[in-house]
């Protein structure tokens, strides 16, 4: 199983960076700035990562798990992957060493 998390921005209307490219963002980044909003498994189907992180886009987007309480994601939130986070740029993902 993969274990992830997805974080949000807590105080999007005084935060910086909320809703912008990583290229903007970079500078201004604090994983502090986040709260997680929810947290789950996916079957580990041995691809790579990329590849849960466009699957999970989709799922909070267009089909939310029903305690779902988060904005759909989107750009400036990030999703951690069995330890390891990813920004969500506006074209793809960003591994954050954080």
């Amino acid at each position: 199983m993969i274990n992830y998390k997805i974080k949000q921005i807590k105080d999007i209307r005084n935060c910086g960076y909320s809703f912008e490219w990583w290229d903007w963002a970079k500078d201004k980044f604090n994983i502090d700035d986040y709260a997680v909003v929810y947290e789950g498994e996916l079957e580990d189907e041995g691809k790579p990562d990329t590849y849960y992180l466009e699957k999970l886009f989709e799922i909070f987007n267009i089909n939310h798990p029903e305690d779902y309480r988060g904005h759909s994601l989107s750009v400036s939130d990030v999703v951690e992957l069995d330890g390891v986070n990813y920004y969500c740029d506006s074209h793809g993902w960003v591994k954050l060493e954080v």
